[in-house]
């Protein structure tokens, strides 16, 4: 098999005709589409996927689509293979948190998957992004995890069951060992760093401590439900069609990140990350992510989920639990080797030593 071509408008026009594309729109439609070869715009690309704005006409009107190319790479990701799936088998259970996919096809250009899908502008960039748009926000996510929780997604076990990472298999389970021993090692390392030492030694009693203890803190937070989570959720990962509308209809793009694992690890996402972040919201975050739990919890509660611990607790566990099982091994990592920028370590360290105290992971 020779190598695949680079991705280029020339291309995907070559494919578009060779591939009699525009026939397999009707579907949707009722009629053929026209694709319009002079708008054609790629919005991203990188080893793994190329991602291209098009414009096609249909019954006289123009409208733009997405095409997304996620290539076909010498040692596949397993993150690649459930995005992939995502689009091709999961439709019927997620087609409502989603952009419409119009058609995938397999095997393009080598053996690259191409999905068209419905263009929705995502919400970064469009809005000024405030803690008071997390109300706009949770109730689809809530709806999400609700349809998807413990036994209503094992009932769909063949659509899923060979390809969704189970955050209770063995499999991520010795992920989370490997981490777990990857983060120690940076953290010795961190203090051989007289940059980092400063910042890292007033926690790294402590720290080193709650590592040797896991990874499996706090079993209630699986106990709480396990549903599909996004697993990277920020505004450049959620879109809708109108921010006008009092109730948004969000769709979740980019799904690599999914998986079958405690629903709460999403909100730690949503919420904790992006305060971690803005620290300008610091006096208010408590507040902030009360409401925001409780607005989670209520609209859980819509859709038949009762939680039995308190939803504070929850969170603050599943906080917890994300920052020594995986969160601290990246920022740790990042900070010495340099490969990023680990601009959430502080936070962080200072999270872990006041809710460890909260709830018990030390004395």
């Amino acid at each position: 098999m020779g190598r695949p071509k680079e991705i280029t408008q020339r291309l995907i026009r070559r494919a578009w005709r060779k591939l009699e594309f525009s026939g397999k729109f009707k579907r949707f439609f009722k009629e053929e589409v026209t694709l319009n070869r002079h708008k054609m715009e790629c919005l991203k690309d990188s080893y793994k996927s190329s991602i291209w704005k098009l414009e096609i006409k249909v019954d006289q009107k123009s409208m733009p689509i997405i095409l997304k190319i996620s290539k076909q790479l010498r040692k596949p990701r397993p993150e690649s293979t459930v995005e992939k799936n995502i689009y091709r088998k999961a439709k019927p259970i997620l087609h409502s948190f989603m952009p419409q996919i119009y058609m995938t096809k397999k095997n393009v250009n080598g053996r690259d998957l191409w999905v068209f899908m419905e263009y929705i502008e995502p919400i970064k960039s469009r809005v000024q992004f405030t803690p008071a748009h997390f109300e706009n926000i949770i109730p689809a996510l809530a709806k999400l995890h609700a349809s998807t929780m413990n036994e209503r997604l094992l009932k769909h076990e063949k659509i899923f069951g060979d390809w969704l990472p189970r955050y209770d298999s063995k499999e991520m389970e010795e992920e989370r060992i490997r981490l777990n021993q990857k983060t120690i090692y940076y953290l010795e390392k961190a203090m051989k760093d007289s940059r980092l030492k400063v910042k890292v030694e007033p926690y790294y009693n402590l720290l080193k401590g709650l590592l040797k203890k896991g990874p499996g803190y706090f079993p209630e937070v699986s106990k709480a439900g396990f549903s599909i989570v996004h697993g990277d959720l920020h505004t450049a990962n959620m879109a809708c069609h109108n921010l006008k509308e009092k109730a948004w209809q969000i769709k979740f793009i980019d799904w690599e990140g999914a998986k079958f694992a405690p629903c709460w690890f999403d909100m730690v996402n949503l919420i904790g990350v992006f305060l971690a972040y803005r620290r300008e919201w610091e006096e208010e975050e408590e507040e902030i992510t009360r409401r925001c739990v409780h607005m989670y919890a209520n609209e859980m509660k819509k859709h038949g989920v009762v939680f039995k611990t308190d939803p504070m607790k929850l969170y603050h566990m599943a906080y917890l639990k994300r920052l020594l099982e995986r969160s601290m091994y990246l920022q740790l990592s990042w900070a010495v080797t340099g490969k990023k920028e680990a601009k959430l370590l502080p936070v962080y360290l200072e999270k872990i030593k006041v809710l460890g105290k909260k709830y018990g992971l030390y004395n």
